[in-house]
């Protein structure tokens, strides 16, 4: 061991025994917390503060995207992949503070909206895609599927010095379902207890909630992703996903065209609090709302017939939902014919929107 790039950190030794030790070691103490991995580590409870490395991180990811040009689908992906790989590392190891979550929250928010207005909120767009979402995963759930592993690790007794400490010094005369929190019990502790209670509270009893985390083990331990689910707010499931978010539409267009079905484009019907023509830039008629551009506008009308006359649709459809329907009965399969007409739909109301914004 590198004495020169160690440092000495001790809780509860002060004094001679403090000196005693620096003087056998020749190591330097230093102070907590401190940062190891990326990680603030502490004896106290982590302050806000105390996370700003790892805000940093996150934010450091962002500034350097935002010099690129980047669609609102191609940073949805970004946030999918790499801002939400990050947060996963600290996420498994602390409960987050409620204002850490929201800060990274806003990073993200922002990111994703370009500092605009979010059209959707943020709760929304942390619903899986078959429930109308983006497929986030929401922080704090996702905080409690994590650090639940921690949980299960002990009902089991995973055979790890952690939880051999956690059952010879807290679990010697009871069970992890009979553990009671104290006020000596650290933050990390107490936020599990938090955890399991919660699933007790909501199975009814202790039996059940036994149950309910066993029915999680996915044949190699626990499956954070049953977690999440049973830890998240749940909506109904629509009919729509599969088409809007198929291999076969561009992503920037099934983007546009998920705003547009959940009726949240900034059309100027929604705009009223500005002082702006309210008029459709297409036709002029005073109705500029989402359902009014797709496609009861005589001009994008006019565009959707065309397209629909050129891919062989001989239906009548005037709105989006009716044309989703439509291609969620008749448009099915895999066949070249029924990938261009959700094909066809998407670019339509992108181009459409796009031209709109010129």
């Amino acid at each position: 061991m590198n004495a020169m790039k160690s440092d000495l950190y001790t809780t509860a030794i002060v004094g001679e025994d403090l000196e005693e030790i620096q003087a056998i070691t020749g190591i330097p103490l230093g102070t907590m917390p401190f940062l190891y991995l990326g990680i603030p580590l502490s004896d106290h409870k982590l302050r806000p503060m105390h996370y700003a490395p790892f805000i940093d991180k996150i934010a450091s990811y962002i500034n350097a995207w935002t010099t690129s040009s980047l669609s609102y689908a191609g940073r949805a992906e970004l946030i999918r992949s790499v801002l939400q790989g990050v947060e996963c590392f600290c996420l498994s190891i602390f409960p987050l503070p409620a204002g850490v979550i929201d800060r990274i929250t806003k990073l993200c928010r922002n990111f994703l909206w370009n500092s605009k207005n979010a059209p959707v909120a943020w709760d929304d767009v942390c619903l899986p895609k078959a429930e109308g979402g983006l497929g986030f995963r929401g922080i704090k759930a996702w905080n409690e599927a994590l650090l639940t592993k921690a949980l299960w690790n002990i009902h089991n007794k995973k055979d790890t010095l952690w939880v051999r400490w956690v059952h010879n010094i807290y679990l010697k005369n009871c069970t992890l379902w009979q553990w009671t929190m104290s006020r000596e019990d650290s933050p990390s502790l107490k936020c599990l207890l938090r955890i399991r209670d919660k699933i007790c509270t909501r199975e009814g009893t202790v039996e059940a909630a036994v149950q309910r985390i066993q029915s999680w083990d996915n044949g190699n331990g626990l499956s954070i992703a049953m977690a999440y689910d049973y830890f998240r707010d749940s909506r109904t499931k629509n009919h729509w996903a599969a088409d809007v978010w198929n291999a076969c539409v561009t992503p920037k267009h099934a983007f546009t065209f998920w705003i547009g079905i959940k009726q949240r484009l900034l059309t100027r019907d929604r705009l009223h609090y500005l002082d702006i023509d309210k008029a459709c830039a297409f036709c002029g008629r005073v109705d500029k709302s989402v359902q009014h551009i797709f496609f009861e506008c005589t001009f994008s009308g006019e565009i959707w017939r065309g397209i629909r006359d050129w891919i062989g649709i001989r239906r009548s459809m005037t709105t989006i939902a009716s044309a989703l329907k439509w291609i969620k009965k008749e448009g099915r399969g895999t066949t070249w014919h029924g990938k261009a007409k959700r094909m066809a739909l998407a670019s339509t109301v992108y181009h459409i929107w796009i031209a709109r914004n010129r």
